[in-house]
C-alpha cells in the first residue's frame, strides 16, 4: 500500500534506518503506544504491573505470530470503537506527518536517554 511506504519513509527520515529496522526498538515503542491507549482508558498503573508480571512469567513466544496478534488486536479494537482501522491509521499518518522530522527524532532521542532502549 502507498500508506505503508509513506509511513515507512516518514519512520526512517525521523528515526534512521537502522533505529527503523531494530526488532527489540520497534517492540519497545509499540509497547509505549499501547500502554498510552491504556492510560486513556483509565486502566491503573497497577494493573498495567500485573499484566506485565503475567505475561513475563510465561516463556517468549514467536515475534512473527505476537505482532500478528498486536495487529489483529488493533483492527478488532479500531473496528469495534471507530469502524475502519486504515480510517485511524490515516489520522495519525496525516497527523505526525504535519509535524517535522526534527520533532519526532528530539522526541526518540529524548526517550533513549532516559534509557528506553534495547
Amino acid at each position: 500500500k502507498d500508506t505503508v511506504r509513506i509511513a515507512w519513509d516518514w519512520a526512517v527520515r525521523s528515526f534512521g534506518i537502522e533505529h527503523v529496522n531494530n526488532g527489540p526498538i520497534r517492540a519497545l515503542r509499540i509497547a509505549e503506544e499501547a500502554v498510552e491507549l491504556c492510560q486513556t482508558y483509565e486502566i491503573d498503573k497497577e494493573t498495567m504491573i500485573l499484566l506485565i508480571n503475567q505475561v513475563y512469567a510465561r516463556p517468549p513466544g514467536d515475534a512473527f505470530q505476537e505482532m500478528g496478534g498486536v495487529l489483529m488486536t488493533a483492527y478488532v479494537m479500531c473496528a469495534a470503537k471507530w469502524g475502519d482501522p486504515d480510517k485511524v491509521f490515516l489520522s495519525e499518518l496525516r497527523r505526525v506527518l504535519d509535524k517535522p522530522s526534527e520533532h519526532f527524532a528530539q522526541r526518540n532521542q529524548d526517550k533513549i536517554d532516559m534509557g528506553l532502549k534495547a
